[in-house]
């Protein structure tokens, strides 16, 4: 009876640990993150380093690097909903300037992204009218909620 009760201890102090260690290996990937200055990720834990890059962008939208670095992670995920919001929100940033780079990525996104929301974003960058972006599912965009553009209110909510 005892050494049952004293396994069941070990087991639930090893899960302790297991979660712990967890926590630390996320938390070393946002700082490396953060000392890495390259556009593309190398690491084994592209889906935490995308979260964190997702939230980072939402905190501070104008650095340009982390959007790149967060569209280039989507892709490494093969997120095809990450990819699209954050497209989304380069594009929502970028207020019809960077046409080049936009075009770029969305092409670089390839098969993730789905045709009609590529034509969306193409005629959204080409024409410059952010409101294209209005018909896009916005729920994986972090940038939507008005704060950096003013689409039309009964679209959005």
């Amino acid at each position: 009876m005892m050494g049952s009760a004293h396994s069941q201890a070990e087991i639930a102090q090893d899960e302790r640990s297991l979660k712990a260690d967890l926590q630390l290996c996320k938390l070393q990937i946002m700082f490396n993150l953060q000392a890495d200055k390259r556009l593309i990720y190398v690491g084994t834990q592209p889906t935490v380093a995308l979260r964190y890059l997702t939230r980072l962008v939402a905190a501070r939208p104008r650095i340009l690097r982390n959007h790149i670095r967060r569209i280039y992670l989507a892709i490494q995920c093969a997120d095809s909903d990450m990819v699209t919001g954050a497209l989304i929100d380069l594009l929502l940033v970028l207020r019809g300037r960077g046409q080049f780079l936009v075009n770029r990525l969305i092409q670089q996104s390839g098969p993730l992204l789905k045709s009609d929301y590529r034509i969306a974003m193409n005629k959204a960058v080409d024409t410059r009218d952010l409101t294209r972006l209005a018909d896009l599912p916005l729920e994986y965009a972090v940038l939507s909620n008005g704060r950096c553009m003013q689409l039309s209110r009964h679209k959005l909510h």
